[in-house]
């Protein structure tokens, strides 16, 4: 962020003084003490299994030139924080005023926000985005997943004055958290990929998640614009009252602005057309990342890209680690999706592993097998969800399935009554001392769980030589 006095973020956070010190303010905002970096103001945060205030001593050391703590500094600390010349604030709550420093930072800004919301695809939509925009611009996107609380505002306050965009990721486990970033955000452009069955423990219902993202809207700039998947009947009905401009993507017969046609998938990524003129290719897999991809074209656009500029940008698009990212390990081709699951996106991976004609080794096309994880917060219809898995493992006639997790045996039943080869296991160490019974020499292998599954670990286990980090599609 833009630097600014110590009685500013005081007044902003509606803290109080404990130490008023002379270092000075640079205008790097952190909340991990191991990242500091010379006049950053430190953010203690606590969480489940860690308390930030804790290291108030450690961030101070390391170059902070202040900290902003929620709970009262033990007197030995604080006997050493005096002799340090930092500064030491004290809030009600870190999180929320990490959020109202945010929320008055963005007030300021002359950056477009660029906000992206949605059940399944924001990170790859965010990336596309990006990649795209840096062709003309200059900007910032949330790293990883940098969508929640704590991750949005501090993008927020990562951008500095040169910057011309900054595209944030908003998420959401339950009833009200898009509308509390959307708050903070305020977006001059919100994109809604969709909506699908995701934290229903916390949202319910596929209606009330609709509901829940389309409020994301609600928070636009009067001048603002939404661009939104028109492919979401509950979507639009959630967004029926909604007077802030739109742009619609879909496919044919969806009735939307920007109308894709013509999508093929290839083992080079997804080739597809809009409303039947321009030609795209963006190399990613997966026919759904034509939706992504034309959600992020009618941003670039938005924003003045030229179409010469926006299919160069696509052509430099890579797929981000464990999400339908493609590998290699020893004889296997691996389809790494395992960084977070539901249904909608489960579905997603398994018809795109399904489609994919991969090489001949050997004189035989590779088995496919699908290793599945539990699919986590989905409430009293998980048993409903994970049997529908199974079921359309088998509609897809792959060769096995593979699950890990006590809800994932559910797929596992559902599959072997279908007649597929199935194979359960508790967990990721079983399913490696057991490796002999499910995977053979040259087996494709599509990886998909919720992201507390860790799927990606069973890669490490395999005996069957070295992984290869990335394969790119193209």
């Amino acid at each position: 962020m833009k630097a600014c006095s110590f009685d500013h973020i005081r007044r902003v956070t509606l803290s109080r003084w404990v130490l008023r010190g002379e270092r000075e303010f640079r205008g790097g905002v952190s909340t991990d003490s191991r990242e500091i970096r010379e006049g950053d103001l430190f953010i203690a945060i606590q969480g489940e299994k860690f308390n930030g205030n804790q290291f108030v001593m450690q961030a101070i050391s390391a170059g902070a030139s202040g900290a902003l703590v929620d709970e009262p500094i033990d007197p030995d600390t604080l006997a050493q924080l005096r002799g340090t010349s930092a500064t030491i604030m004290q809030t009600d709550q870190s999180v929320r005023a990490l959020g109202r420093l945010a929320a008055n930072y963005r007030r300021d800004l002359r950056s477009k926000v660029i906000a992206v919301g949605g059940s399944n695809g924001k990170t790859t939509t965010k990336q596309i985005i990006h990649t795209l925009l840096a062709q003309k611009f200059n900007g910032v996107a949330s790293p990883r997943s940098f969508n929640n609380n704590i991750g949005l505002p501090l993008t927020l306050l990562s951008v500095e004055p040169r910057h011309d965009y900054v595209v944030l990721e908003i998420g959401t486990n339950a009833p009200g958290e898009v509308g509390a970033l959307g708050l903070i955000a305020q977006p001059d452009m919100a994109v809604i990929t969709g909506v699908g069955y995701e934290h229903l423990e916390g949202l319910r219902d596929l209606r009330s998640v609709a509901v829940e993202e389309a409020s994301l809207a609600n928070f636009a700039n009067n001048d603002g614009m939404i661009f939104l998947n028109k492919s979401s009947p509950e979507l639009i009905e959630a967004l029926r009252l909604t007077k802030i401009p739109r742009v619609t993507v879909g496919l044919p017969g969806d009735g939307a602005d920007i109308e894709i046609n013509d999508i093929l998938q290839d083992m080079t990524g997804v080739s597809f057309s809009l409303n039947n003129r321009s030609q795209f290719h963006l190399p990613l897999l997966g026919r759904h990342n034509a939706v992504n991809a034309a959600l992020a074209i009618g941003v670039a656009r938005r924003m003045g890209l030229s179409e010469a500029e926006i299919q160069s940008g696509l052509s430099q698009v890579k797929p981000s680690p464990m999400r339908l990212e493609p590998q290699t390990l020893g004889s296997h081709w691996i389809l790494n999706d395992a960084y977070n699951a539901n249904p909608s996106s489960t579905e997603v991976s398994l018809r795109t592993f399904a489609e994919l004609v991969l090489p001949v080794v050997n004189r035989r096309s590779p088995r496919k097998v699908a290793v599945l994880g539990d699919m986590l917060e989905l409430g009293p219809s998980a048993a409903e969800h994970h049997i529908r898995m199974g079921e359309l493992a088998a509609e897809l006639n792959l060769s096995a399935l593979v699950t890990i997790g006590s809800l994932a045996s559910w797929a596992a039943i559902s599959a072997e009554k279908r007649g597929i080869s199935s194979f359960h296991f508790p967990d990721i160490d079983r399913a490696l001392e057991n490796q002999n019974l499910w995977l053979r020499t040259g087996d494709a292998i599509l990886l998909k769980g919720s992201r507390a599954m860790h799927l990606e670990n069973l890669l490490k286990g395999l005996s069957v030589g070295k992984l290869t980090p990335k394969v790119d599609c193209a």
